[in-house]
C-alpha cells in the first residue's frame, strides 16, 4: 500500500469506526434524520411532488404517503431521467445508470447520484477501516481486487450505464487509487483469459496484503487461473513483459510500463516449489494479511477450497449485505457473515419472511423494531432515488452492534437464485425452456430448474423434464446447448458468468414419465399441499427438491 494509503488509515480509522459506534447507538435518530435529507433534497420532483415529499415530517407519514415500488413503478421515471427529463426521482441528476438483471429478461437501469455514489464510498471506506483496526498488517501491501466494466451502454442523454463497482474504480482519488494493483483499463479487456492473466501478472509483480472481491467465486477463479499459468507468469515478471498468447490491447501493455524484476521471480519460483509446482496465492503473496469477500447466502460453500489456495489461513471478513441497488451492512467481525444495518446511509424497512401475503406500507417495521433470530424481507430508501424498493431479498437479525441490528444475507426472495451475482428469475427459466424446447411443444413436461454447486464451487443449472418420447444423446446435446444459449438470451448476467467460467454448463435430467404426478400425489395426500391451488417454484436451489424425482438420463451438451 501506498504511504499516502497507509497514512490515511493510520490517521482516520479510529474515528471512522468510533464515529460509527455512536451513530449505531440510536439507529431510530439516525434513520429519521437521514430520512428527512432524502425527502428535503428531493421535495421539487417530479416524484417528491406527486408524494407530498415537502409536507412530511414523520416516519409515520412517509409510511402512509409513499407506496411500496417495484421496479416497474419506479420504471417510468427512471426511462425519463435516461431521456434527459431533470428532476424526475432525484434532484441530483444520475451520474450513473447501474445495470442488473430484472424479472422479465430485460435489464433493469437502476439510478445512482453523486451522493448515493459518496455514500456507498464512505462504508466502503469504514469496511476497510474497520478491517485495519482489527489486521493492521493489510497497510504492508497492495488490494488485489476484481471489478466490472463501467460503460456497457449509454441512456439516451449520454449518461454511462454498467457496473458500479466499474465506476468506482475508475473515479477513486488518486491515492486511493495507488493502494490496489491494477489500472482500471485492465478490466476493460473484452477477453476474460486475457484480463484475468494480465490481473494476475501484475499482481505477482507486486507485495499483496489484501484480496478484496465481493463474491468468492471470484477468488477460486483468480485461484485457478494463478495454478495454470504459474510458468508463464513467472517467466513474465522475470523478462517485465506479459506473454503475447493473450489478447491485451498494445496501448495498454505500454501503458503498464512494466520491468524485469529477476529476483521476485525466482521468489515466484520457490513459492510455485513449495505449493508443489504451482502458484498459490497464499505463497505467491506471502504479506496477505486478509481477505474480503461473501461467506454467506449461496456462496459460502466456495470457502471450503480457501484453505488449499491460503495455507497461512488468513482471516476472511465479510464485505456485507451488497447489491446493485445498496450497500446495506457493514462487517465489523471476522466472526460469522452478518454485518451491522448501515443505518446513516439506507433508509430500511422490513416485513417478516414468515408472513403470508404481500405486506401494506404501514405494516413494514423500522430497523429499531426487529427481532434478533427472525428473518424479514427487505425494502430501502436511498439518496439515489429508491423510495421503499421491494429488493426481494430475505435477511435474518443475528445480533445488535450497539443498538443497531447485525443481519446476514439469507437468500433472493422465491424463485430467484443467484450464486454469482446472476439473479437467474423464475419467468426467465420458463421463458428459456419455451424458447429452447420449442420444437417439441406438447410432447415435455418441465418440472423445474435445480440451482447446484458442482463439487462445492461451481454452480450449474439442473433441468427436471419428462419427456413423452426417449431422448437420444445427441439430440439431448442439441437441446442442451439450445437452452444454456437461451437462458443466456433472457439473462445477461448468467451469459456473462457461462462465458468467463464462472457458471457451468447445465444438465437436462430426463425424469421416469409420471413423476410430477407422483410427486403432487405425495404432497397432497401428506398435507403439504393443497390439491386445487397445488403449485411448485419453477426454479429453486433446494437440492433436496431433485431427489423426490425418479432420473433414467442426464443429458449434457457440448459444453458439458
Amino acid at each position: 500500500m501506498s504511504r499516502v494509503g497507509r497514512l490515511l488509515l493510520w490517521a482516520k480509522a479510529p474515528r471512522a469506526v468510533k464515529r460509527f459506534a455512536t451513530i449505531c447507538g440510536d439507529p431510530a435518530q439516525a434513520q429519521d434524520r437521514l430520512l428527512h435529507q432524502i425527502l428535503g433534497a428531493n421535495a421539487d420532483t417530479e416524484f417528491g411532488r406527486r408524494h407530498g415529499f415537502g409536507d412530511i415530517t414523520t416516519f409515520e407519514q412517509f409510511q402512509q404517503r409513499v407506496p411500496i415500488a417495484g421496479y416497474e413503478d419506479l420504471e417510468p421515471y427512471i426511462d425519463a431521467a435516461m431521456h434527459g427529463q431533470p428532476s424526475q426521482l432525484t434532484k441530483e441528476p444520475p451520474v450513473l445508470f447501474t445495470t442488473t438483471s430484472g424479472t422479465t429478461g430485460a435489464r433493469k437501469y437502476i439510478p445512482m447520484t453523486r451522493e448515493g455514489k459518496r455514500a456507498k464510498s464512505r462504508l466502503t471506506w469504514l469496511w476497510l477501516c474497520g478491517l485495519y483496526r482489527d489486521h493492521p498488517g493489510v497497510v504492508g501491501g497492495r488490494i488485489l481486487s476484481v471489478v466490472s466494466p463501467e460503460v456497457e451502454s449509454y441512456a439516451p442523454d449520454g449518461t454511462p450505464c454498467g457496473a458500479e463497482s466499474g465506476h468506482a474504480y475508475r473515479t477513486m482519488p488518486g491515492p486511493v487509487r495507488s493502494i490496489y494493483t491494477a489500472p482500471y483499463g485492465v478490466f476493460a479487456i473484452e477477453d476474460y483469459e486475457a484480463k484475468y492473466y494480465t490481473l494476475l501478472r501484475l499482481a505477482a509483480g507486486q507485495d499483496i496484503s489484501l484480496i478484496a472481491t465481493v463474491n468468492p467465486s471470484t477468488i477460486v477463479l483468480l485461484a485457478e487461473r494463478l495454478a495454470d499459468h504459474t510458468e508463464a507468469i513467472v517467466r513474465d515478471v522475470g523478462d517485465g513483459s506479459i506473454s503475447a498468447d493473450f489478447a491485451v490491447p498494445p496501448s495498454l501493455r505500454e501503458s503498464l510500463h512494466l520491468r524485469p524484476d529477476p529476483e521476485r521471480a525466482r521468489r515466484l519460483e520457490r513459492a510455485a516449489a513449495t505449493g508443489g509446482g504451482v502458484l498459490r496465492p497464499g505463497l505467491a503473496w506471502p504479506k496477505l494479511a486478509a481477505v474480503g469477500c461473501w461467506k454467506g447466502g449461496t456462496v459460502g460453500a466456495y470457502l471450503s477450497k480457501f484453505d488449499t489456495y491460503f495455507p497461512q489461513g488468513p482471516p476472511v471478513r465479510d464485505l456485507g449485505y451488497y447489491a446493485t441497488e445498496l450497500r446495506g451492512s457493514i462487517p465489523m467481525s471476522d466472526q460469522g457473515d452478518a454485518g451491522v444495518v448501515a443505518v446513516a446511509t439506507n433508509v430500511l424497512e422490513f416485513h417478516p419472511a414468515d408472513h403470508d401475503g404481500a405486506p401494506q406500507g404501514h405494516e413494514l417495521l423500522r430497523v429499531e423494531q426487529l427481532e434478533v433470530g427472525q428473518r424479514y424481507f427487505v425494502y430501502v430508501t436511498n439518496a439515489s432515488g429508491l423510495y421503499r424498493y421491494d429488493m426481494n431479498d430475505i435477511v435474518e437479525v443475528t445480533g445488535r452492534y450497539g443498538a443497531t441490528p447485525l443481519i446476514r444475507f439469507v437468500q433472493k426472495g422465491k424463485g430467484v437464485v443467484s450464486f454469482t451475482g446472476e439473479k437467474l428469475y423464475e419467468v426467465q427459466v420458463i421463458a428459456a425452456v419455451d424458447q429452447a424446447l420449442a420444437a417439441l411443444r406438447g410432447r415435455y413436461h418441465f418440472i423445474a430448474a435445480v440451482a447446484e454447486l458442482v463439487d462445492g464451487t461451481t454452480p450449474r443449472l439442473v433441468f427436471l423434464i419428462e419427456f413423452d418420447d426417449p431422448v437420444a444423446q445427441h439430440d439431448g446435446q442439441g437441446l442442451v446447448d439450445r437452452l444454456d444459449t437461451a437462458v443466456g438470451d433472457h439473462n445477461s448476467e448468467y451469459e456473462a458468468k457461462r462465458a468467463s467460467l464462472r457458471y457451468g454448463a447445465p444438465v437436462i435430467r430426463v425424469v421416469r414419465p409420471g413423476e410430477y404426478d407422483r410427486y403432487r400425489r405425495r404432497m397432497v395426500e401428506s398435507g403439504q399441499r393443497a390439491d386445487g391451488q397445488f403449485k411448485i417454484l419453477r426454479l429453486t436451489s433446494d437440492t433436496s427438491f431433485a431427489a423426490e424425482f425418479q432420473a433414467e438420463q442426464d443429458l449434457v451438451g457440448k459444453q458439458g
